[in-house]
């Protein structure tokens, strides 16, 4: 399952109706592409990470044996001394300031997107003209095989192409011209589970 975007701290998040999503479908793996926070755009260690990443995924009821988190390099989220990988709980956790690799049954490069465009109104902008354009540049910048999935948020615009295996799940952050709440998706099939 993929999401992102919940702005964890907002009083814009619509943190409720994500939670009644994901209780509904008991996810095994998760992959989060970023601005998990609000107002944690600070340094931590390890420990402290992992207390976030615990907080976090106690509020959004969820438990599954993976989680992938690709984390805001620019504002938002906490800053990782280094990728992290630690268990929470039952699940074992992989996180990073950055693209996040998931190579399962399904292969996804994970990403926050403010690596292309650091703003992320101006991010908003690019997409709002030409859907999914943060997603093919990380795909070309990075050099993404085409039967691997790219999932990105950060514009806050909604996006999918099975085609060209892209990826954006949306906001669960709905504020000012944003105003298109996220989903959450099940990958390969790409449809929104709410």
């Amino acid at each position: 399952m993929v999401f992102g975007d919940i702005h964890i701290g907002s009083r814009h998040s619509r943190l409720g109706e994500l939670r009644r999503c994901l209780k509904s479908a008991s996810p095994e793996e998760v992959v989060m592409t970023g601005d998990l926070f609000e107002n944690q755009h600070r340094r931590v260690g390890h420990d402290e990470a992992v207390r976030l990443i615990r907080k976090a995924l106690e509020l959004l009821q969820l438990e599954p044996l993976r989680v992938f988190i690709a984390l805001s390099r620019a504002s938002h989220d906490p800053q990782l001394p280094g990728p992290l990988v630690a268990r929470v709980g039952r699940s074992e956790v992989v996180a990073h300031n950055g693209e996040v690799f998931v190579d399962g049954a399904v292969k996804i490069v994970a990403s926050h997107g403010d690596g292309v465009i650091k703003s992320g109104v101006v991010a908003y902008l690019a997409d709002i003209v030409r859907r999914g354009h943060v997603g093919r540049v990380l795909r070309s910048r990075l050099g993404v095989p085409r039967d691997v999935w790219v999932v990105y948020g950060h514009s806050h615009v909604p996006f999918i192409d099975a085609g060209e295996r892209i990826l954006n799940p949306g906001a669960w952050k709905v504020y000012g011209i944003r105003r298109v709440r996220g989903s959450v998706y099940r990958l390969p099939s790409a449809k929104p589970l709410c």
